[in-house]
């Protein structure tokens, strides 16, 4: 192997392992057609691979996942070549063990590893790092095919960092990457912690622990049904549900760095999606929630301008719910910061919440253009719970597990039919009027913890007091209004038919609300309706 005379220098530095002992133990068999490294199989492959990889993921899975997964991938991969290098050289200082993972980065080509600040005790389980990273495999694949980056890109060497550090201790060690050669930095940097260093709140902490580390060992076929049930839960959190529809959009807004504007009827889950936008673009910072009418919003605004004038701090988001109310000179105060504060690297984000979509915001005239436009360089739409059937189910798991007292506490769990009666509701009220019918329904369920069907449906039933009929002369009168079909030759089961028919109508087609107008469970009226078309075709 080729090595220039500057380069042999750098083999002999650094503690055992050195590199030169690594190359030492590399062994190329053309007969076997393996590499191996003191005995370990090793694979030499271009770079393009691993940018192919992550290409195909982000196309096929979005990049937030394809972030999770080569995390997970490179966080197990380090933990692996950790126990190699402690089962190969057993009588290494701990030290030159924990480090080693630095020089096995280099010797395969990923990365050379500058150490800025390595301060560890693996006794007291303390450790903080920072090192630069150079030519780093992963940014410079991207530069090279994509350009400049919006966001870090080295996602298997920061899991990696992860997984070989965490070997050492008996705490979880994560590394944050705060720049990238990617991004237009001149090398990429990352910062390590434990966990308890970062806090447990922290937001890439709370990804790493719920979706990187997240794993299940058994097929779906094998687990049981109760697992199945709560299989939503387990991997993806309430928010993350609600966001779905969006978040590919969130995700590039945080990454382009760009201020929003998130539409969407009341309930559908707006401010939710703010949060998920201010978590995902500042991992640490200020979140201001206002609505346009609030008195407190002009001196919220001054207190925000001030702060970062001041101290330069970055990460602060105002949500402004309400927007299309915003009074006009407070419109030209929050255009003013966007100009001022908006274009740096990371200093403002500023949201508005509106109920009315984007074309009505432009047509209404009350926002001014340039405000508008500000914010919806990409704009998000919430859509309503109506048109997300296929979603409402892991919605209500979600939110019945947030309904236990204790962790400890069993969670309530919906049967098939109550998922069916789930799906195809109106839900008019959104989230808000699904999660108060999963309470109820978890509260008057006939055989708890499950909720059935017509739990569903009794909890969707309740409602103001129905107006007082008098069962005499109402009814009386009624009946004489329905005489002249009867001597029409129109039965009562026609009859019947015909008001199913039109309380169907009326609600849209939709089964389950016409079922409510007519006293009957969906089912039933489900049933019925069937059996009116089969008897239609005899």
């Amino acid at each position: 192997m080729k090595t220039s005379e500057d380069e042999e220098r750098l083999l002999h530095r650094g503690g055992r392992p050195t590199l030169a002992d690594l190359l030492d133990t590399l062994e190329f068999s053309p007969s076997k057609g393996a590499i191996e490294l003191n005995g370990a199989r090793m694979v030499l492959a271009r770079a393009t691979f691993g940018a192919d990889l992550q290409d195909e993921l982000v196309r096929r899975f979005g990049e937030h996942e394809a972030m999770v997964l080569l995390m997970r991938l490179g966080y197990r991969n380090g933990r692996e070549d950790a126990e190699f290098i402690r089962q190969e050289w057993p009588n290494l200082d701990v030290g030159d063990a924990f480090t080693a993972g630095t020089r096995l980065h280099m010797m395969t080509g990923t990365v050379r590893v500058e150490t800025l600040h390595n301060d560890f005790d693996f006794k007291n389980d303390r450790f903080s790092g920072d090192f630069l990273w150079h030519q780093s495999v992963e940014a410079t694949e991207y530069s090279r095919r994509h350009g400049r980056a919006f966001a870090p890109v080295c996602w298997a060497q920061t899991g990696y960092a992860a997984g070989y550090a965490s070997v050492f201790f008996r705490k979880l060690v994560l590394y944050k990457e705060v720049s990238c050669a990617a991004m237009g930095d001149k090398s990429c940097r990352v910062v390590g912690k434990t966990v308890d260093g970062w806090g447990e709140n922290d937001p890439f902490v709370r990804m790493f622990l719920d979706e990187v580390l997240s794993t299940r060992a058994e097929s779906p076929a094998r687990r049981k049904a109760s697992d199945r049930l709560q299989d939503s839960v387990s991997t993806r959190t309430l928010e993350e549900l609600v966001v779905a529809p969006v978040r590919a959009d969130l995700d590039r807004i945080a990454r382009a760095r760009l201020n929003a504007l998130i539409t969407g009827p009341e309930g559908s889950g707006c401010r939710i999606a703010a949060g998920w936008l201010h978590a995902a673009r500042f991992a640490h910072g200020k979140i201001h929630r206002c609505h346009a009418n609030s008195a407190r919003l002009p001196d919220l605004l001054e207190d925000v301008r001030k702060a970062i004038a001041a101290t330069g701090t970055a990460g602060h988001t105002v949500i402004v719910e309400g927007i299309d109310a915003l009074p006009d000179d407070l419109q030209l105060t929050l255009i003013e910061m966007i100009k001022t504060f908006g274009a740096g690297p990371v200093n403002l984000q500023v949201i508005g919440l509106s109920q009315q979509p984007l074309a009505q915001l432009h047509q209404a005239g009350r926002l001014r253009a340039e405000l508008i436009y500000a914010l919806s360089v990409l704009p998000v739409a919430m859509p309503p719970l109506a048109v997300r059937a296929a979603d409402i189910p892991a919605l209500a798991d979600a939110h019945l597990m947030r309904m236990r007292p204790t962790e400890e506490d069993v969670p309530p769990r919906l049967t098939e039919d109550a998922r069916q009666a789930l799906m195809f509701g109106d839900w008019s009220g959104n989230l808000p009027e699904l999660r108060a019918t999963l309470m109820r329904a978890a509260i008057c369920a006939v055989n708890p913890p499950l909720i059935d069907a017509p739990d569903i449906e009794a909890a969707r039933g309740v409602s103001g007091a129905a107006p007082e009929v008098s069962h005499d002369g109402d009814f009386s009168r009624l009946f004489g209004q329905l005489r002249p079909f009867f001597e029409a030759g129109i039965g009562i089961d026609a009859l019947v038919s015909r008001i199913e028919g039109q309380a169907l109508a009326e609600a849209g087609g939709n089964v389950s609300a016409a079922a409510r107008t007519l006293g009957l469970s969906r089912a039933k009226l489900d049933y019925r309706l069937r059996q009116s078309k089969e008897d239609d075709l005899v």
